[in-house]
């Protein structure tokens, strides 16, 4: 027997069942802070117990046990274990375990030997990694030996994987050349482009933006400001010198972390500079909400883990013909009025 697609609780739903506010309620999802640790854990408890699988099947499900690495910066990786703590902690049919790399302290064959020696234990791996032989290497060796490989955010050059999942990153890229296009208008400048490592979701923005700039908008010229490491004293540092030579960017799109670092520069300046970045986490949030960043281009990430871990329990189920599977999914756009 199943039924129709299950649609998250309401805020209602989850503040009756909690026995707080709707207020208090939507101070905790949207993590705005000034609620009690214990009213907190109320509404979390409450929202697992309200969530529901999107089919209920009359068997039982089989559990799974799923490796997640990680190499990013620090609120990224926050981000992500703090959602698998909130949507699985609980969950008896999804068991997480998770290792983290920050992007300046990479070390491609720990990361990779922690791939396969993990893979040798799960189910599924999941990862969220930069490009590089070392990483290529191993996601070949794990899925010649049958456990599948999927790429969360950002994608891999090897054929091997089972899939990538996550926002169509050229897309992205387009949507930010368009908002800064519009927003600087008729006039001539230049636009900051900060980068950081080799991750394929970078460059996939990047792509876009430069393709959408040189074609609609050539009054407007591209400075990069690379290997940023994700860390917003690194590229605060990067940011500033450019500043401090004279520099009067009309825009800055960040493809990578540290948008704290970007932000701490453009105030300290006084300009009226036009910021977008990526990532809707508790940093970005606060940033929008003072004005700070004007617009934060960001993605479904349960949804995202959900697909992954769908797609690990098909490989478990039938592990015969899967295909490799690409589920590209729609940019969102943040401001502060929708956060």
């Amino acid at each position: 027997m199943r039924r129709g697609s299950w649609q998250n609780p309401s805020v209602l739903d989850i503040a009756n069942k909690a026995g707080v506010s709707t207020a208090t309620v939507d101070r905790v999802l949207n993590k705005r802070g000034g609620v009690s640790k214990r009213k907190v854990e109320l509404v979390h408890k409450a929202l697992n117990e309200l969530r529901a699988p999107e089919e209920v099947v009359a068997e039982t499900v089989s559990p799974i046990t799923v490796g997640l690495l990680v190499d990013s910066g620090t609120s990224f990786i926050e981000e992500l274990l703090e959602m698998v703590e909130r949507r699985y902690g609980n969950d008896p049919n999804v068991r997480f375990k998770c290792f983290t790399s920050h992007t300046k302290d990479f070390e491609p064959s720990v990361f990779s030997e922690q791939m396969i020696a993990w893979a040798r234990k799960y189910d599924g791996i999941i990862i969220a990694v930069r490009e590089h032989p070392a990483i290529t290497r191993a996601i070949e060796e794990i899925s010649e030996n049958g456990t599948p490989v999927i790429c969360l955010t950002t994608d891999q050059e090897s054929p091997k994987h089972l899939g990538y999942v996550g926002m169509d990153q050229i897309a992205a890229g387009l949507c930010a050349a368009q908002l800064l296009g519009k927003l600087s208008g008729d006039r001539s400048g230049e636009i900051f482009l900060a980068t950081s490592a080799h991750y394929r979701c970078q460059e996939g923005r990047e792509t876009g933006f430069r393709r959408l700039l040189r074609k609609e908008y050539p009054n407007l010229t591209i400075s990069e400001i690379i290997n940023s490491n994700d860390d917003a004293e690194t590229v605060y540092k990067l940011f500033k010198s450019r500043l401090d030579e004279g520099a009067k960017p009309l825009g800055v799109y960040n493809v990578a972390g540290g948008n704290t670092g970007i932000a701490k520069a453009i105030r300290e300046l006084g300009l009226p500079i036009a910021f977008i970045g990526h990532e809707l986490n508790e940093n970005s949030r606060r940033l929008l909400e003072n004005g700070q960043m004007d617009f934060v281009i960001t993605h479904d990430m349960e949804t995202e883990l959900k697909r992954c871990i769908k797609l690990i329990r098909r490989q478990k189920d039938f592990p015969d013909g899967n295909q490799p599977e690409y589920e590209l999914l729609p940019p969102v756009l943040k401001t502060r009025f929708n956060i």
